[in-house]
C-alpha cells in the first residue's frame, strides 16, 4: 500500500508507516480503465515574491515610460504663436511704410519739390541725373480753403553722386509753392534750388501783380512778371494725354517759365498740378511767345508762370 502523508510504499501488515510514522489506512486499489497508467492530481505551483536585493525571475524588467511634460507642450504653443505674431507685426510695419511713401510721394508737394530738384543745373552738375529718392521725413498739411504747408527731408541719389534735400513749401489758392530747397551732397558742398522767401510778387499766382520787379537784388537781368498769360503773344494749348482722360485726371497745372530777352521761353517746369497732366503743360509752356521786354532800355529776362486748365468734356 502507499503511506497517503508521504506516498512511500508499504507493506500491508504494518500499521503505521515506517519511514514517516504516519497511521496507515486501508486502501482498495484504483479501478484503472484499459490499462490507462495513473496520474497523480496536478497541485499549481504558489507564487513566492522575490526577495530584496535579487533580480526577479525571467530577467530585468523594462523600465516603465517615462511621462511626457505638459509644460513643454506649453512653451513650444507660446513660442509658435510669438513667431506667428511677430511675423504678422513686421509685415504690417513693412506695408504701412511703403503705403505711407508711396502716399507722400504721390502728393503735390512732393512733384513741385522733385521738379525742382531735377531742373536744377547745379544739382545736375554735382549729383547727375537723379535716380532714387528716400522717404520723405517730415510735416505736411493742406486744408479745403486751398491753403497748406509742407516742409520735410529726403536723401536723394544721382548718377554722379548723393546727399539730402531739405524743402520748405506753402500752399495758397490751391496751388504748392517752393519756398527753399536746399541739396547738401556728400561731399559737403550746398547747394540751393530755390529760396524765395521774402521776393515779392514772385509765384503768387495774383493776376494783379503786373509790376516789373527785380528777382534777386545780385540778379538785375531777370525780373518778376508774375502771372504771364495774358502777356503772352502766342500761348499754344496743351494736349490732353489719354492716360489722364482714363484716370478722370483734371485740374489746373501751373507752370514756371524763364522768358529770355528775345521772348522766347528759355526754361518751363511745372510746380503744381496733377503728375499725369504737367508734362503736356510743361510742352505747351516751351512753346509760348512773348514780347521782349526791357528795363532801363535794356532788355532783361522775365520769370512768371503759366497757368493751364484741364477739364473733361
Amino acid at each position: 500500500m502507499i503511506c497517503n502523508n508521504c506516498g512511500s510504499s508499504v507493506d500491508s501488515i504494518n500499521r503505521f508507516c515506517p519511514k514517516c510514522g504516519a497511521p496507515l489506512q486501508d486502501q482498495s486499489p484504483p479501478t484503472q480503465s484499459s490499462g490507462a497508467p495513473y496520474t497523480a492530481p496536478y497541485t499549481a505551483p504558489q507564487y513566492t515574491a522575490p526577495q530584496s536585493g535579487m533580480p526577479p525571475m525571467g530577467g530585468p524588467t523594462a523600465p516603465p515610460p517615462k511621462k511626457s511634460s505638459g509644460c513643454g507642450k506649453i512653451i513650444l504653443i507660446v513660442a509658435i504663436i510669438l513667431v506667428i505674431l511677430g511675423i504678422g507685426l513686421a509685415a504690417a510695419i513693412y506695408y504701412g511704410y511703403r503705403y505711407t511713401e508711396r502716399t507722400l510721394k504721390s502728393s503735390e508737394a512732393y512733384t513741385v519739390a522733385l521738379n525742382a530738384l531735377k531742373d536744377s543745373p547745379e544739382v545736375k552738375e554735382e549729383l547727375g541725373d537723379i535716380e532714387e529718392t528716400g522717404f520723405p521725413i517730415g510735416a505736411y498739411s493742406q486744408d479745403a480753403g486751398g491753403s497748406g504747408k509742407a516742409a520735410f527731408v529726403m536723401s536723394v541719389k544721382g548718377s554722379k553722386g548723393s546727399g539730402q534735400y531739405q524743402v520748405e513749401l506753402t500752399r495758397s489758392n490751391s496751388v504748392w509753392h517752393l519756398d527753399t530747397g536746399i541739396v547738401r551732397t556728400a561731399g559737403g558742398a550746398t547747394i540751393r534750388v530755390a529760396d524765395t522767401r521774402g521776393t515779392p510778387g514772385e509765384l503768387t499766382g495774383d493776376n494783379s501783380n503786373t509790376s516789373l520787379v527785380p528777382r534777386d537784388p545780385g540778379s538785375k537781368n531777370i525780373i518778376s512778371g508774375g502771372v504771364l498769360n495774358s502777356k503772352a503773344l502766342s500761348l499754344p494749348k496743351p494736349n490732353y494725354p489719354a492716360i489722364a482722360k482714363q484716370a478722370h485726371a483734371t485740374g489746373t497745372v501751373v507752370v514756371q517759365v524763364l522768358v529770355d530777352e528775345n521772348g522766347n521761353v528759355f526754361t518751363a517746369r511745372a510746380v503744381s498740378g496733377h503728375p499725369l497732366l504737367q508734362a503736356s503743360a510743361v510742352a505747351a509752356a516751351r512753346g509760348a511767345k512773348f514780347a521782349p521786354t526791357k528795363l532801363s532800355g535794356k532788355p532783361v529776362k522775365v520769370q512768371g508762370t503759366l497757368s493751364y486748365n484741364f477739364t473733361l468734356e
